[in-house]
């Protein structure tokens, strides 16, 4: 009825000369013979509903994709919302499209490198366990919240983590470690200061 064309292969428009909203994987292009160019779905892993098709991403994939979705949900990112946001990790048991595929890291910001970033994934070729905090040089535990053997005073501003203990080994018991909050050395029986270095 008065010359509107009746839309096929996913297309929109007056004379179908766009792809519907979500349909925006590949480039709009009329037919060319038996080849139909149909417009396709963009991936987002159930994440979103909204993308754009963005031509320098479709290039760099050789033509396969060019669908970037938008607004990702459920803490996904990622052109198909197929990574985690940063601060979180994926769950090794999901696959990404799960809606609880992304769970929050629990590392200590004061004892992690990169403010308690925690790593993203498992991928053995890398050495990366999903969700594993990677520590400061100083610093050891799961969360990386307690200083190692002879190390103290967690802190955030100390590239490190923690300080070293420094106990006097004339003046410490043998095999003795220090106070991991104040740094203190367990002295011998007539050493006294902090590091047990002096006599009573």
């Amino acid at each position: 009825v008065h010359g509107r064309c009746i839309c096929h292969h996913n297309t929109e428009g007056l004379s179908c000369e766009r792809c519907k909203d979500f349909y925006n994987d590949a480039p709009w292009r009329p037919a060319e013979g038996t080849q139909d160019n149909a417009c396709k779905r963009c991936n987002c892993n159930g994440h979103s509903v909204r993308c754009h098709f963005d031509m320098a991403v479709y290039q760099a994939s050789g033509g396969v994709s060019g669908g970037v979705c938008e607004d990702c949900q459920d803490n996904t990112t990622g052109q198909h919302c197929d990574q985690c946001k940063r601060f979180f990790y994926q769950d090794p048991l999901k696959v990404i499209s799960d809606p609880q595929a992304c769970l929050p890291c629990n590392c200590d910001p004061e004892g992690t490198l990169h403010n308690g970033m925690c790593e993203s994934r498992t991928d053995p070729a890398l050495g990366m366990v999903a969700g594993r905090c990677p520590c400061k040089e100083n610093v050891e535990g799961v969360r990386c919240d307690k200083c190692r053997a002879n190390y103290y005073g967690l802190s955030g501003s100390d590239p490190l983590g923690c300080q070293p203990c420094n106990c006097d080994p004339s003046g410490s018991l043998p095999f003795s470690v220090c106070d991991p909050a104040t740094g203190e050395c367990l002295c011998q029986r007539f050493a006294t200061g902090r590091r047990c270095e002096k006599c009573i």
